[in-house]
């Protein structure tokens, strides 16, 4: 049965007795109406519907929109009552699809232009002068109606969108659009990832400044990703669909993902409870209408192949059974001279429509990883000899093709998952949505600290030991919205619930394994006892959430947003014995004083788990009180049809942690973190498309106790980072080259900032072909990551640990889609 919506407004009636069309712009049209003129001669239609009494059929006045994240169907409808037109269409063309909110002034044709960007459907006349929708016909199909096609310049997120993506999920507000949220969130897509052959988060954010520079997941663990500083939570800092994975590294295999989205700063609001070290969201590869059959190989100039599968469609009534799979097999050699490299992983996705307002999804994820030859961190200190935490000198850079750990180091992550959820629009304007996820992720650990002086005089230290960490996570929301006299109201309210649970196996610890100089490092014979995770069964660390929250967006007219909310929590630690509930609460506001920019200022609480001093610290174990953060924030967005831009200035004060040089670790005083933040992303010609990001950060220490660190810089953290990149593609040919560069500033290396590494800046290229190969689309890529080959140090923030960066890296790939 079709949906009908037949509602009038003040509308300007064609003095031609012919249909009326929808106009709207191509990538050739200069203005609308030249437009609308070149249409009215060539096609003899008349101007579009107007609300405005002043409008003529040549210049459609731009209306008021105010449509929210949701249903296609729902938001068609509305534009429909809103423009004045008569529209009907089958439900099932919209069924499961959903879009950003819709919040401005703009002529009738731009609102549908922008509700079916990227959805494969266009708007068609019928012969008595309504509108119905369909999805695309080939190219050389025959029309019968004479259709005008809603068909966007470029897929979101896609390369002729320079990658900007319009909208995002923002935690418990649902889908949004970025431009209109009062946080600072960045969207990586996927074609961003396939054209940049990223394997890893530290590939995948190269090119944004506000993420710290990183390690890979080819040698050992990579938990060095900071956003403005500061590490995301081990416990709730990392998500799938919005919700809690408990992992310790960032190494969740990327081809399973359709986006990743970084929330950067406090986020206790729109995730929860956590450090305020932002939010990595991982959304999972599910089902579209179209279906998906895929193959992608890679291969390293080392040596590592890698096999990717993903298969993807839909059947039976209405198409209302999905499924999504993938498969991915890698192994070989890594950069690392002798280190090896093995890894798998599969996902499946299923979804029901069970009605069109009631739809059920599932999925599950399961991932192994095991590299060969590296190491835990090198300490730099003044005479190499194990155990002296105290940072010393650091040695120059050494390239990253360089093994300085033994052959038979071992580092073995695995990922479990598996997730669950129910949204019901059980009335037109008011949802309920369920959720729970369970993940397992654990680490399997042999390798050393390498303790190294400035001449490369070392002795090393082992450990060997397995880890298990365990979250489920549930919530219940329900979202709608009410008018109250001239506010729209946006409601959320909704209970979470997060355990926690950690568990490891006895530490196999060496001493002083071997010493010499990194010149030449010694390769000695294993002899450590290997546990994996299947023998961690001593639990140590138990924690629980359970939260309360509700959020009101309030739409003062359309140019004018608040939102405000509360969060109520209580964090319960069972071995720590300490229960802490607090009322975190939040406050934003955006404006929009043009078409296509917004100004916003936002207020953020959060309450994170206390700091426990890690396993190399005189304390080990020792976990302290949970803190609270507080985040302050203003900033601009602004739009265009082909670019945006951003700029955030933000100060937010948390606990400071730190390691003293008697190796004691403390939590004391206040860590500020206060900063500019400037992005942009353009297609500046069908050619050309360019990107650049910078941030500057003050990130110091106060109010300790005995003011030594009084106006410290905190450890691993740049004061500066710049990031760069862009894209050429040559006319009438299927070849794009590409280009990037990022420049990171001098990092302190201890507390008291006697020590440091230098500046680093590092340059990529690559290639890619696009071409039909037996009536199938070939994609053909290039990528040289590190293209001159430097020698360079990863830090990470709050510590006084190196690692090696990755030395030039080629990757060639071949992506098949048939």
């Amino acid at each position: 049965m079709a949906v009908s919506f037949n509602h009038r407004t003040d509308t300007v009636t064609s003095p031609l007795p012919h249909r009326r069309a929808l106009s709207l712009p191509t990538p050739a049209a200069k203005t609308w109406p030249a437009t609308l003129l070149s249409l009215a001669i060539g096609a003899a239609l008349a101007g579009p519907l107007s609300q405005a009494a002043a409008a003529t059929p040549d210049e459609p006045a731009p209306r008021v929109y105010r449509i929210e994240a949701g249903p296609l169907g729902r938001a068609l409808s509305l534009a429909a009552a809103g423009s004045g037109i008569a529209l009907s269409f089958d439900p099932a063309l919209t069924e499961g699809r959903s879009v950003a909110a819709l919040n401005g002034r703009y002529t009738p044709a731009q609102a549908f232009e922008r509700l079916l960007d990227g959805s494969g459907l266009e708007l068609v006349q019928r012969a008595d002068g309504s509108w119905t929708l369909r999805r695309l016909p080939a190219a050389d199909a025959a029309s019968a109606l004479p259709a005008l096609r809603v068909r966007a310049a470029a897929l979101d997120g896609g390369a002729d969108a320079a990658y900007r993506n319009k909208s995002a999920p923002v935690g418990v507000l649902g889908q949004k659009s970025l431009k209109d949220t009062p946080y600072s969130i960045e969207a990586y897509s996927r074609e961003l990832m396939d054209n940049l052959q990223a394997r890893s988060l530290a590939d995948l954010t190269r090119f944004d400044a506000a993420i710290s520079l990183g390690s890979d997941n080819l040698v050992t663990e990579n938990n060095s990703l900071a956003v403005r500083g500061i590490g995301p939570d081990f416990y709730t800092g990392q998500k799938i669909d919005g919700r809690n994975v408990r992992v310790r590294a960032a190494d969740l295999p990327l081809e399973h993902f359709d986006s990743v989205e970084i929330l950067k700063g406090a986020s206790a609001l729109l995730y929860g409870f956590g450090a305020p070290g932002g939010v990595v969201n991982y959304t999972l590869k599910r089902a579209g209408d179209e279906p998906v059959r895929q193959l992608n190989t890679q291969l390293m100039d080392s040596g590592l192949v890698l096999l990717h599968g993903d298969l993807g469609g839909r059947f039976g009534d209405r198409q209302a059974f999905g499924y999504r799979v993938n498969l991915v097999g890698e192994g070989g050699d890594t950069y690392v001279d002798g280190a090896r490299s093995g890894r798998a992983s599969a996902s499946l996705a299923l979804d029901w429509r069970i009605t069109p307002e009631l739809n059920w999804r599932a999925d599950a994820l399961a991932a192994k990883h095991v590299r060969h030859g590296g190491y835990w961190a090198l300490i730099p200190n003044s005479d190499g000899s194990t155990g002296n935490w105290g940072a010393g000198e650091p040695l120059d850079p050494i390239a990253g093709d360089k093994r300085l750990a033994p052959s038979f180091t071992r580092y073995g992550s695995r990922q479990q998952t598996w997730g669950s959820d129910l949204s019901w629009q059980f009335a037109p304007d008011w949802a309920l949505s369920l959720a729970h996820r369970w993940s397992e992720s654990g680490r399997e650990f042999l390798a050393p600290a390498i303790f190294a002086d400035a001449q490369g005089d070392y002795s090393m230290t082992f450990w060997s030991y397995a880890n298990r960490f365990q979250s489920r996570d549930t919530q219940a929301q329900v979202s709608g919205q009410l008018q109250t006299g001239a506010v729209r109201h946006e409601l959320s309210v909704g209970v979470l619930r997060t355990d926690t649970r950690s568990l490891n196996t006895p530490v196999d610890d060496g001493g002083n394994a071997g010493s010499g100089n990194l010149a030449n490092p010694v390769d000695f014979a294993n002899p450590f006892t290997r546990y994996t995770t299947n023998d961690a069964d001593h639990e140590y660390d138990k924690v629980k959430l359970r939260e309360v929250f509700a959020t009101d967006t309030l739409h003062l007219g359309a140019d004018w947003d608040i939102v405000a909310g509360l969060r109520r929590g209580t964090l319960d630690d069972r071995y720590s014995g300490y229960e802490r509930s607090a009322t975190t609460p939040t406050l934003a506001t955006v404006y929009r004083p043009l078409a296509g920019l917004s100004v916003y200022a936002s207020y953020v609480e959060a309450l994170e788990q206390g700091s426990t001093a890690p396993e190399t610290a005189a304390n080990a174990g020792q976990v302290f009180e949970p803190m609270t953060s507080k985040q302050h924030e203003v900033g601009l967005k602004a739009e265009g049809e082909r670019w945006s831009a951003t700029a955030a200035y933000f100060r937010l004060i948390r606990g400071l942690s730190y390691t003293s040089a008697d190796n004691v670790y403390s939590q004391d005083g206040e860590a500020r973190y206060q900063g500019l933040e400037l992005s942009a992303k353009a297609r500046l010609t069908p050619q050309w498309l360019a990107g650049a990001s910078a941030i500057w950060l003050d990130a110091t220490g106060r109010k300790t106790t005995d003011g030594e660190l009084e106006g410290k810089r905190i450890q691993g953290v740049a004061r500066q980072q710049f990031a760069a990149m862009a894209e050429y593609r040559l006319a009438g040919l299927p070849l794009t080259f590409s280009a990037g560069a990022r420049h990171i500033g001098k990092r302190p290396l201890d507390a008291a900032n006697q020590w440091s590494v230098g500046a680093v800046t590092l340059l990529d290229a690559g290639a890619r072909y696009q071409r039909r190969w037996a009536g199938n689309a070939l994609t053909l890529r290039l990528n040289i990551d590190n293209l001159v080959d430097k020698a360079y140090w990863v830090t990470q923030a709050e510590s006084s640990s190196l690692v090696q960066g990755a030395p030039r890296t080629v990757k060639l790939g071949a992506q098949i889609d048939f």
